[in-house]
């Protein structure tokens, strides 16, 4: 089976800290993921680029409407996602336990949501 992971974070605080910190985060979280991409279950992974970049699509009158920014509006935004492939939502978990949204970044609102892929 295979399992879309979504990584988030607090934009609004991330954005704000002082850009040696946020390059030395993110430094770290290319360092940690070694693990993570040594598991073997890990099919793809990428981040993400802000949310000022980001477009939505919703159905008005049977036509398609384009507006700016995310789907929806929140906190937490989406900054990263990967597929692993496992036998069950345990695995999938276990293995998204390795990626560095799941050990560190707290202050940051770090989090990843896994969800299985239809298939």
């Amino acid at each position: 089976m295979k399992f879309l992971c979504l990584g988030y974070l607090d934009v609004n605080v991330f954005d704000n800290v002082p850009e040696e910190e946020k390059n030395a985060v993110l430094a770290k979280c290319f360092a940690e993921c070694k693990p993570f991409r040594e598991s073997g279950k890990v099919v793809a992974e990428e981040g993400l680029e802000g949310i000022g970049n980001a477009k939505s699509i919703r159905p008005r009158n049977g036509r398609p409407v384009v507006t700016d920014g995310p789907f929806v509006e929140t906190k937490e935004q989406l900054g990263s996602y990967f597929i692993v492939e496992a036998a069950s939502i345990d695995e999938a978990v276990e293995v998204a336990s390795l990626h560095p949204a799941a050990l560190f970044g707290e202050q940051y609102g770090f989090g990843i949501e896994v969800r299985p892929i239809q298939e």
